[in-house]
């Protein structure tokens, strides 16, 4: 096992999420990468997909903040579990839950 720090998936939890950078979407993300488990709004796949829902989850929540707290990464898979806490901008209400994300990386992309 390799250092978190050093995976594309910490580097995309921390670019695109901690650092709200939308930019770093298409920089760690392919174009044609097909994500389960996330509805986009745009009904879309891979980097334009993702970032309709990026755009909407931020339109929705504030100060979001992933902790990686375990990646495991063997040949071209990484798996990260989270905790992610936010906070609805409506109502100032707290969320926070664990996820766990797997990721196949060609090309230094997801």
């Amino acid at each position: 096992m390799s250092n978190k720090n050093e995976t594309v998936i910490y580097k995309w939890f921390e670019e695109v999420w901690n650092k709200n950078s939308e930019a770093s979407i298409d920089k760690l993300m392919a174009a044609d990468a097909d994500i389960h488990g996330i509805e986009s709004p745009n009904g879309k796949n891979g980097a334009e997909g993702f970032t309709s829902f990026f755009k909407a989850f931020n339109e929705q929540f504030k100060d979001v903040r992933i902790e990686v707290e375990h990646v495991i990464k063997e040949e071209d898979m990484e798996t990260a579990l989270t905790h992610v806490t936010a906070f609805e901008k409506a109502s100032g209400k707290k969320i926070q839950f664990s996820g766990l994300c797997m990721t196949r990386i060609k090309d230094g992309k997801i």
